[in-house]
């Protein structure tokens, strides 16, 4: 598409946010019970860190949709308002709900200082927020990358040399203690944390991989159906993995920068863009949560630290599994409402991100190439 020109937008990414949302909002749930509950390492406990483990693909989910998503709009060039656009509408949120989550921190827990929270959010990725941070990294190197990198090797070469990338950095986060090594330097746990999470070599395979998918739709698409029966069992087999390397205790850290979340997250990214691809009405219901998935992803843990200072005063008569679900409810509507109300308002979008209406028209253009191009395989 010359100039930058956006294509219509691909019915599966609706899916997959919806999903990745979700998924997140409700990992966050689980680790609210697993906070304010004395769970003891037993039965419960496996349960919820295991469901824990098992939606660690959200925010690489979103990192994999982000550069699909330009790859495939923007074949040649970056529209000349792409990084405007999104240093308004992504940024600016982020600096927002920056500062809400310190503000909210300093008043729930005592111990904590909102100047010194504020500090931690913006310069350490204390928040969560911080995936904000990784996508800006990709917007800039993706122009790099396809000038220096795409041109002059085949996308094997990149793919494999990007996951050892991502593999061997993540390891060695994974199994070298710094604690043990490190000690001499000053605030080691800060940094170690840091350099974990915030490079773009920590997550360089979901963008890597997401680029060839989104450049290549068709041809990936394509591939996924040839390989239908296989992905389930591929998806099922990873997670088998993840949830191994933790209960042998291997890997015991619950978060997403682990190893073996990397092909876990991919092997979901796959399997779900297959099944969205079989679907030929998308639901408005998956169509509504995607428009509102950044609002959300950026809003429900402010709800979160509202509603655990609420169910710790009463954990004695509330089931934990209540709390998870009423958390996940309440946090996904409250975030939606608030981002329904915000847009109405000429500054709302610079807060909290804007809502697309227009996706909706968008996919029922795509649907029906889609619906051609899975028939006449």
């Amino acid at each position: 598409m010359a100039g930058g020109k956006m294509k219509p937008v691909v019915k599966e990414i609706f899916l997959l946010r919806f999903v990745a949302c979700l998924g997140i909002v409700l990992m966050h749930s689980v680790t609210l019970v697993l906070d304010i509950y004395d769970i003891e390492e037993n039965t419960l406990f496996f349960v919820l860190t295991s469901l824990q483990l098992a939606l660690m693909f959200g925010t690489p989910v979103f990192i994999f949709i982000s550069e699909f998503v330009m790859a495939y709009s923007y074949s040649d060039e970056l529209p000349k308002r792409f990084y405007k656009k999104r240093f308004s509408y992504i940024f600016l949120p982020f600096i927002f709900i920056g500062i809400v989550d310190a503000a909210l921190h300093s008043i729930h827990i005592n111990s904590v200082d909102f100047e010194k929270k504020l500090l931690l959010n913006f310069f350490e990725g204390d928040f969560h927020g911080y995936f904000i941070i990784i996508i800006f990294q990709f917007y800039f190197l993706h122009p790099l990358f396809v000038k220096f990198i795409v041109a002059k090797y085949t996308a094997f070469q990149v793919i494999v040399t990007a996951c050892l990338i991502n593999f061997i950095y993540l390891a060695v986060f994974n199994f070298f203690d710094p604690f043990k090594y490190l000690y001499f330097l000053p605030y080691i746990e800060v940094e170690w944390t840091v350099l974990n999470k915030m490079p773009f070599p920590a997550w360089i395979a979901y963008f890597v991989v997401a680029y060839y998918c989104g450049k290549n739709y068709e041809q990936f698409l394509s591939l996924l159906h040839r390989l239908r029966y296989v992905l389930p069992t591929v998806c099922l087999l990873m997670l088998a993995m993840l949830l191994t390397s933790q209960w042998s205790g291997l890997i015991t850290e619950v978060h997403s920068k682990r190893i073996d979340v990397i092909f876990y997250t991919l092997s979901v990214a796959f399997l779900l863009f297959f099944i969205a691809s079989k679907i030929k009405t998308m639901p408005k219901l998956i169509i509504f949560i995607s428009r509102y998935s950044f609002g959300i992803y950026l809003l429900h843990p402010i709800f979160n630290i509202m509603l655990k200072g609420f169910f710790v005063k009463y954990i004695d008569i509330l089931n934990p599994f209540t709390v998870i679900v009423s958390t996940f409810l309440l946090s996904t509507i409250s975030s939606i409402c608030v981002v329904f109300f915000l847009n109405k308002w000429k500054f709302g979008p610079y807060l909290v991100g804007q809502v697309y209406a227009k996706e909706k028209s968008d996919n029922k253009m795509k649907l029906s190439q889609t619906k051609h191009l899975v028939n006449h395989r």
